[in-house]
């Protein structure tokens, strides 16, 4: 049997929480409603007569359900910058075979620059940061524990709070065993290839 992937199984559970977060936030537009509110009822404000904590859980939802998904956005950003990354490796490496390191020359018949191949454009700030969120399980761990609050504060919301807290406790488990996500979702993580040492 194959190995449990953790970080597939936390975006399917975290997928179900956002799901249920965003189900959860147009239910209460129409039945505004604090689970804590037999407790106190200061927190009542939240939800009525402005919706503050409906729209806050809504929008959370959507950013995990985007997130999670993900949204183009995301894997175009993490692809091109796969691509970029791999291009500049591949061109160093060719620059390094090319330099002849006894004579200080370069080799006849080897170019640093390839003309039958344009190079991928350079990632810009906003590509970066977009495909390091989309690959972060900690900035997963960060943003989702304040989408379980919110939803734990909404009376429709309590189980899509349980649901992130699973979630996150998964993510946690992939993270401690040093699981990455990769940029585009569902695939198996790479094998390093290693060499062995060659014996004279």
């Amino acid at each position: 049997m194959g190995k449990l992937i953790k970080n597939h199984w936390a975006r399917l559970i975290i997928l179900t929480a956002a799901a249920y977060q965003i189900a959860a936030s147009i239910s209460a537009f129409f039945w505004p409603k604090l689970f804590w509110d037999f407790l106190t009822t200061n927190l009542d404000p939240a939800v009525r007569p402005i919706p503050i904590l409906q729209i806050i859980n809504l929008l959370l939802g959507l950013l995990g359900l985007c997130w999670e998904w993900p949204l183009p956005l995301f894997t175009t950003a993490a692809t091109s910058t796969r691509l970029h990354n791999n291009h500049t490796a591949a061109a160093a490496a060719v620059a390094s075979s090319s330099y002849d390191h006894t004579s200080q020359q370069i080799k006849p018949g080897h170019n640093h620059t390839s003309s039958d191949a344009s190079p991928p454009r350079p990632p810009t700030r906003i590509t970066t940061a977009l495909a390091a969120m989309h690959r972060s399980i900690e900035a997963r761990l960060f943003i989702y524990p304040l989408s379980s609050l919110a939803a734990l504060l909404l009376y429709q919301g309590t189980n899509a709070g349980l649901y992130y807290i699973i979630g996150m406790g998964v993510y946690f488990w992939g993270f401690s065993e040093g699981e990455v996500v990769m940029g585009v979702p569902w695939t198996l993580p790479r094998r390093r290839k290693t060499r062995g040492l060659s014996r004279v």
